[in-house]
């Protein structure tokens, strides 16, 4: 077939009167793949500043204590994590439960060197009194509670009824092991007087912050024997006492009673 010179001759005319139909699709073509370009570079750039940009403290103390909590609690969910000292208090809630529980528990943990924690108690409320027996210092208590020295010191001081340098007894209440027996008033007045007199002794060589202002009884390793010759029955009992600065220290206390009036008091073996 032969080729059409007229059609031939018409597409070149008309190429020559539209110089910029090629060029504008040459144009657009480079446009587009520019606007691609910037596109990808803009997503890279924001990719790259999310991995490089820190996770926040707070987010690892969280991680750190759900770690832990799901040990308990498998579906625990924790929040208002706060760290120091070694130790961390965080609120911990189980969406499963019912109650306080679900509400959420104030939640004390261990923190390792490497970050790690250990859930060591779980309550809706803990005292002074019960943060140094999980071996947190006064001043540590502060500041995970967001308070001041000062009042601790003051809510510790209340909680054992220390006033006016008068040593305050706490953890008397309530029945000891074995056989669930209680003290009476005139018993626990009489081991009062007799533990303030040797206290008293010990605070005379003791600077103000050192001296000992508070006696917890404990429910731990009490017993309850009687003679049956005597009939001397001696009570045994652990006791922590507590300094105006938060040091606790442990002791064993007996107090003995027997016929004809007979009493005995002794302080870590000592007669008092």
């Amino acid at each position: 077939m032969p080729w059409d010179t007229d059609l031939q001759y018409n597409n070149q005319i008309y190429d020559n009167l539209n110089p910029s139909s090629g060029y504008e699709n040459t144009r657009f073509r480079k446009l587009l793949i520019l606007m691609v370009g910037i596109l990808l570079t803009i997503i890279l750039v924001v990719v790259i500043v999310r991995l490089s940009t820190p996770e926040s403290q707070q987010s690892k103390y969280i991680k750190s204590a759900t770690v832990a909590a799901r040990k308990l609690i498998p579906d625990a969910k924790v929040t208002n994590v706060k760290v120091d000292g070694g130790f961390a208090i965080a609120i911990v809630s189980d969406p499963e439960a019912k109650g306080q529980a679900n509400s959420g528990n104030t939640t004390i943990f261990k923190v390792s060197k490497d970050g790690s924690m250990k859930l060591i108690a779980n309550s809706s409320y803990f005292s002074p009194l019960d943060l140094l027996g999980l071996g947190i210092p006064l001043e540590t208590q502060a500041k995970l509670t967001g308070s001041n020295l000062a009042q601790v010191k003051q809510n510790f001081a209340n909680q054992c009824g220390y006033t006016n340098g008068n040593i305050g007894y706490t953890g008397f209440e309530g029945s000891f092991n074995p056989g669930g027996w209680e003290f009476d008033s005139a018993t626990l007045r009489s081991l009062e007087q007799k533990l303030s007199n040797a206290i008293n002794n010990l605070n005379i060589t003791k600077k103000p912050d050192a001296q000992i202002i508070c006696v917890n009884a404990t429910r731990k390793n009490s017993n309850d024997t009687t003679n049956k010759t005597t009939y001397i029955s001696t009570i045994t009992l652990q006791m922590q006492f507590v300094s105006n600065n938060g040091i606790l220290t442990t002791h064993v206390v007996t107090y003995a009673i027997g016929p004809n009036y007979y009493r005995s008091y002794t302080l870590d073996g000592q007669n008092i």
